[in-house]
C-alpha cells in the first residue's frame, strides 16, 4: 500500500470519529506503525501532524456547527467534539481560528475565519506542489471587471454556463481590454455555506474613474451596468498562488491556503473576496499543465 493510501485511511478514520476520543497512539496503532514513523508519514504527505489535523477539524466543524445550529449551546458542541469543558473548547478556538465562539454565532469577528475541510484523495498532488512554492506579495490598482454575475450553491454547471454567456456577449463589452483579460471574483457572505458563493465571470475593462476618497468595498462592488455587471476593485495588496491542472480541480489548491497555508501565518483576512486571473500560462480548463493565478487580498491601499 502506497503511504499516501495508508494515511487516507487513517483520516477516514479520523473523519469517522471527530465526535469520539481519539489519541494519536491509538490512530497509529490502527494505521499499524510506530508511533514516530506515523507521525513522520502523515506530516510528510499531509503538512500535518495528525494531532494537528484532528484539532483543526474538530475546530472548523465545531464552528460550521455554531453557524448552523443557533438553537444549540457552547457548552453542547464543545461536548459534542470531545472536549471536556467550555474553557479548553474556547482556548483551542483561539489557538486555532483566532477568534471566539461567541464571534463566529454573531459574525462579529473581522477577520474570516481559516476552516479547514477534509483532506481527499484528489487534494494531495496540489497540497505536494504548494508545500514547495511560495506565494508572491504584490499591490495592484483599480480592476475593472464586466461580465455575467451567478450565484452557487450546488450546481457547479453554472459557471460553464456563466463563461459561455460572458464569450457571447464579449461584443457588447467595447470598453475591454484587448487582448481580453478575463477574470473569475467569488465574494461571499457571512453564511456563505448555507447560501453559496457569488462569482462574476468578467474581463477587464481599459477605461477607468476617479477613486472616491472614502468609497467602500462594498461600494466597489455595487456598481452595475444595464447589459452586464459590472465589479471595481479597490486598490489592495495581495498574495499571489498559482495553481496547475484543470480547472475543476482547483478547490484543493484554496483548500490548502485556507486550510493550511493561512493559518501559520501572521495574516488575517478581512475581505470576503478573492479571484483567479487567466493569463497566458492559462491552456484551458481541462489541460494538466494549465496554470491559472489566484489572489487572495489583504489590505486595501
Amino acid at each position: 500500500m502506497k503511504n499516501s493510501q495508508l494515511i487516507l485511511q487513517a483520516i477516514d478514520y479520523i473523519e469517522s470519529n471527530l465526535k469520539q476520543p481519539l489519541s494519536v497512539p491509538a490512530l497509529s496503532r490502527e494505521a499499524g506503525y510506530s508511533l514516530y514513523h506515523f507521525i513522520r508519514l502523515f506530516q510528510g504527505v499531509t503538512g500535518f501532524t495528525p494531532g494537528d489535523y484532528m484539532a483543526r477539524r474538530r475546530i472548523s466543524e465545531a464552528a460550521r456547527d455554531i453557524l448552523s445550529r443557533p438553537q444549540r449551546t457552547f457548552h453542547d458542541i464543545s461536548l459534542d467534539y470531545s472536549y471536556n469543558d467550555y474553557e479548553t473548547f474556547t482556548r483551542a478556538f483561539k489557538r486555532l481560528l483566532h477568534t471566539t465562539p461567541t464571534h463566529i454565532r454573531h459574525k462579529s469577528n473581522p477577520d474570516i475565519p481559516l476552516l479547514l475541510h477534509r483532506i481527499q484523495q484528489t487534494d494531495l498532488p496540489h497540497w505536494s506542489s504548494q508545500k514547495s512554492a511560495t506565494p508572491d506579495l504584490i499591490e495592484l490598482g483599480e480592476i475593472r471587471l464586466q461580465g455575467p454575475f451567478i450565484t452557487v450553491t450546488q450546481d457547479q454547471s453554472v459557471i460553464g454556463r456563466a463563461w459561455e454567456q460572458l464569450f457571447s456577449n464579449l461584443s457588447g463589452i467595447p470598453d475591454r481590454k484587448l487582448p481580453e483579460q478575463y477574470y473569475q471574483l467569488g465574494y461571499w457572505p457571512d453564511n456563505y455555506e448555507d447560501d453559496g458563493i457569488s462569482f462574476h465571470i468578467a474581463c477587464e475593462l481599459n477605461s477607468t474613474r476617479p477613486v472616491i476618497a472614502g468609497s467602500t468595498l462594498q461600494d466597489s462592488f455595487e456598481q452595475t451596468n444595464d447589459a452586464l455587471p459590472i465589479r471595481i476593485l479597490p486598490p489592495a495588496r495581495y498574495l499571489r498562488f498559482k495553481h496547475q491542472g484543470p480547472s475543476a480541480e482547483v478547490s484543493s489548491t484554496y483548500k490548502y491556503i485556507y486550510g493550511a497555508f493561512l493559518p501559520r501565518t501572521e495574516y488575517r483576512l478581512n475581505l470576503s473576496y478573492e479571484f483567479e486571473y487567466y493569463g497566458q500560462d492559462y491552456l484551458g480548463p481541462h489541460h494538466p499543465d494549465s496554470i491559472s493565478e489566484i489572489y487572495i487580498p489583504l489590505t486595501l491601499l
